[in-house]
């Protein structure tokens, strides 16, 4: 009975030594310090589209801080892969004070913000974006 005991003992013991580790802790996101400005004129019909670097897994903050004349374009953030912009997160606004996106760059690496027409101008606009990230 002791050596049924004892066997039963060490394949717990066995099988709990077996189990998946602990997952690692997710990273800490880092503030947001460093600021790229991107101005240009959007012309009817058309996308603008701008890259910048994410050093650090942290958050993203993108303003749209002038757009003359007034009006309501699309702005996204996304991925960049050579000359592409892949807009995953998008809204369509007008200039302002308040970020307009806001998230948290999960990697770090190409990214690109991206002004475009949603269908409104009917003249070209002049435009400065603001995009905090870290």
């Amino acid at each position: 009975m002791r050596r049924k005991i004892a066997t039963i003992l060490g394949l717990v013991a066995l099988a709990a030594g077996c189990g998946d580790p602990a997952p690692p802790p997710a990273p800490t996101p880092a503030v947001p310090t460093i600021t790229d400005t991107f101005s240009g004129t959007l012309a009817v019909q058309s996308t603008d589209r701008h890259p910048f670097i994410v050093q650090q897994v942290g958050g993203l903050q993108v303003t749209l801080t002038a757009l003359d004349p007034t009006a309501s374009v699309g702005i996204g953030i996304g991925l960049a892969v050579g000359a592409t912009c892949t807009v995953t997160h998008s809204v369509t606004t007008g200039a302002g004070t308040a970020a307009q996106l806001t998230g948290t760059a999960t990697i770090a690496g190409a990214f690109c913000v991206s002004i475009y027409d949603v269908g409104t101008l009917v003249e070209p606009v002049n435009y400065t974006i603001t995009v905090l990230h870290s």
